[in-house]
């Protein structure tokens, strides 16, 4: 799982960035 959202976010994205869009989703 992990793996995909770094995929779907951008990597110059933070990973508090991409935890943060998963509770959004």
């Amino acid at each position: 799982e992990d793996g995909i959202l770094t995929i779907t976010m951008p990597k110059t994205e933070p990973k508090e960035k991409v935890t943060k869009a998963i509770e959004v989703s």
